[in-house]
Formats: C-alpha cells, sequence, structure tokens
C-alpha cells in the first residue's frame, strides 16, 4: 500500500549512507587503474588487443568497456581523480537501486525482502570503494529486465542485453531466459530480430578492433578458456586446490550448468505460464496476433531471467568478490518465489551476505556459501513445479 513512500525513503537513504562512505571509508585499489591503463592505450591509438595492458594484466573485456571508461578516463584525468570517479559510481549504485525498486513493485516483491537491497556491506564496497565495471553492466542488463516486462519495450531489450554484455561478458547468463522469453512473446520472428540485434550491436562497437586485429580482439574479449586464481575464489575454497584446477571440474560444472538450463527451459519455466515446452515451441511458429494473447507477466519474466542468471552463478568455475554484483540484486524476488518460510528466507540471505564478507575466504565460508546458493536454487525450481494454481494460492 505504501511502497512508493518506503522506496523513496529507502533510496533517500541509500543516497546518504553511500555518500557518508564514499567521504569517510577509504579507498582501496584494485582494478581501477588498470582499467584506466587499458583505454588508454586505446585512446593513444593501439587496436590490437593482444597489445593492451594494465597492471593486473591484459584488456580481457569486450569494446564497449573501452567506450564507457574511455569516457571515465577523459572525466577524471586519465584516472586520477579518483572521488569523481566514486561520485560517479555512487550515481550508478542508487540508479541501480530504482531500477531494482520498480520492478519489484511492479513484482510485487514484499517491502521486508526489497529492503535487503540496501543492507549489503560488500555490495556498498564493490560499487564505491572498488568502482569495478561489473557495477556498469549491470545497470544494462537490469533495464533490459525493466524493458522485457512491457510489451512496448521488449523489442528493445535485445540492445540493452547486448550494452552489458560490451562491458563485461557475465550478462551472457540471461541470455537463455532472454530467449525462451522472446519466443514466448513474439515466437520466432522476435527471436531472431533479437538474436540479430545483439550480434550486430557487439559487431558495431567493436569495428575499430574488428578491422584491424579481429582474430585479437574475439579471442582476448570473449575468452571462455581463462583460468581463475584460486587464491581469490569466494565460492569453491573447500573442493581444494587439485580439484579446483582440474578440467574434471570444469567439464562438472559445465554438463551441470547446462542440465539445469535443460531443466528450466523444457519443463519448469513453461510451467509459470500453465503451458508446456512444445506448446510455446508450436506457438512460436503461429500469428501475432494470438500470441500477443499470453505476453509474460512481471513475475514470469523476472523468474526466468533472474534464475537464468542465477544457474550460473551457482556452476561458475570461480565468483571472485566483484561478482557478487552479478546477482546480489536479483535475491529478494528469488527468495521471494521460494516460497520459503519468511524465516528461512532471511537465513539464506544472511548466510550468502556473510560469505561474501569473509575476506579471505574459506573452507567454511565458501561451503556455507555453496550450501546456501544450492538450498535456494532447489526450493526455487520446486515451487516453479508446483502447479500454477497452487503457485499462486500459496
Amino acid at each position: 500500500r505504501f511502497y512508493l513512500e518506503a522506496a523513496v525513503l529507502l533510496v533517500a537513504f541509500e543516497a546518504a549512507a553511500t555518500l557518508a562512505i564514499v567521504q569517510r571509508v577509504n579507498y582501496t585499489e584494485i582494478d581501477w587503474l588498470a582499467y584506466m591503463q587499458e583505454v588508454a592505450g586505446v585512446i593513444a591509438g593501439e587496436r590490437n588487443y593482444t597489445k593492451l595492458r594494465g597492471a593486473t594484466g591484459p584488456l580481457v573485456y569486450p569494446a564497449g568497456f573501452v567506450w564507457i571508461f574511455g569516457l571515465l578516463w577523459q572525466a577524471t584525468d586519465g584516472g586520477q581523480d579518483i572521488r569523481l570517479a566514486q561520485y560517479v559510481f555512487l550515481g550508478i549504485y542508487v540508479a541501480t537501486q530504482v531500477l531494482l525498486l520498480a520492478i519489484y513493485q511492479k513484482a510485487r516483491v514484499p517491502p521486508v525482502l526489497a529492503g535487503l537491497l540496501v543492507l549489503s556491506r560488500r555490495l556498498h564496497s564493490i560499487y564505491v570503494l572498488r568502482l569495478f565495471n561489473d557495477c556498469v553492466a549491470m545497470v544494462f542488463a537490469y533495464i533490459a529486465v525493466l524493458a522485457m516486462c512491457d510489451r512496448r519495450w521488449m523489442r528493445w531489450s535485445g540492445l540493452l542485453l547486448s550494452a552489458g554484455i560490451a562491458v563485461k561478458m557475465n550478462v551472457v547468463l540471461m541470455l537463455p531466459g532472454a530467449a525462451f522469453l522472446w519466443w514466448r512473446a513474439g515466437g520466432w520472428r522476435l527471436t531472431l530480430a533479437q538474436a540479430a540485434a545483439v550480434v550486430a550491436s557487439q559487431v558495431a562497437v567493436a569495428v575499430p578492433f574488428l578491422y584491424e586485429y579481429p582474430v585479437e580482439y574475439v579471442t582476448r574479449a570473449f575468452d571462455l578458456g581463462r583460468q581463475f586464481d584460486f587464491t581469490w575464489t569466494v565460492n569453491w575454497r573447500f573442493v581444494g586446490l587439485s580439484v579446483f584446477e582440474s578440467p574434471q571440474w570444469a567439464l562438472a560444472l559445465v554438463a551441470t550448468h547446462a542440465a539445469l538450463l535443460a531443466t528450466l527451459g523444457l519443463i519448469l519455466w513453461p510451467r509459470l505460464s500453465g503451458s508446456t515446452a512444445w506448446t510455446i515451441v508450436k506457438n512460436g511458429f503461429l500469428s501475432k496476433q494470438l500470441r500477443t494473447q499470453a505476453m509474460p507477466g512481471t513475475e514470469e519474466v523476472l523468474s526466468v531471467m533472474f534464475s537464468a542468471n542465477f544457474v550460473g552463478v551457482v556452476c561458475a568455475r570461480s565468483l571472485h568478490y566483484q561478482f557478487y554484483a552479478w546477482y546480489f540484486h536479483t535475491l529478494p524476488f528469488l527468495l521471494h518465489v521460494s516460497r520459503l518460510l519468511l524465516s528461512a528466507q532471511l537465513g539464506v540471505w544472511v548466510a550468502i551476505e556473510y560469505a561474501w564478507n569473509i575476506y579471505p575466504s574459506t573452507v567454511f565460508s565458501s561451503a556455507l556459501l555453496a550450501a546456501a546458493h544450492i538450498a535456494l536454487l532447489a526450493a526455487i525450481m520446486r515451487a516453479m513445479a508446483l502447479p500454477r494454481i497452487k503457485r499462486k494460492s500459496q
């Protein structure tokens, strides 16, 4: 009833609290100067991705990152005006909160869960004390999700998701869910149009690099074989170094991810609309007039997009501290649709937040995080499997 008033108060509180953090808590340098060194090479005229490096290693992000952080390089005197950069990321942080509160109002997420958005110590650090590019990528991702909740704007969702992917490739985790929703909402025409928009926009943003050094760009910006350092892992420390680095472990995670997506796409996501995978596939070839009678609702859109993203997080080869931004904002909704008791929902959130705030991670904290992830995913999938009428009545 008073969601809007409560949201305004939360945003005002967040803006003030985060400003105080910027002004009173010391900034910690991790990747910001490396970002600036990488884009400085592009600004100087270099187009070969294999020659673009920063203090922490080579440039491994797509071209959208280069152009956006190139603007920040210009605005912050080559990255030296860190306080100004912090204010920019403060704006990104508050804008992200506003986006999620708007989305959660449409989805009728209880205020007690929406209020969790402002309580993360780690997330404040990721945004305004570390200045990670993950924060920029996720703004585009959440704008895309909001667009998908409205049939008038769904046609732009592919470009918006692509903008996020062009900053950091983790947004790809949402693409399976987006493809399912595009097909369900507009059949093969909408799906093909959105896929074309994603590919075309990736090419367009990278033209200067693709024209001169295409192989170098694609292999660096979209490197799927990167090795992660066990030192920074938050989620799998408990499995040990030998397992973490083994190709069998990597293959098991990929296979699990694929199996979970198949289960969601072929069984559970169709049930959200009381349908089946075969019916949705068949209807995708019918006329537009028939399909628009059953556009995905907000809860279905969020369930599909956020669960697609979450299974990718659960099966990630490694999660570093900044990766918490990939899914933190989705947790209130995922907890809401899990149908767990409120006490259990809050317990899962506390366990996840606790694990992300232990530095360096320990065997216990990483095992706790994995257990909380698996418990939440199991609850979400169980809730999706319920008959539609029973699910609405709970």
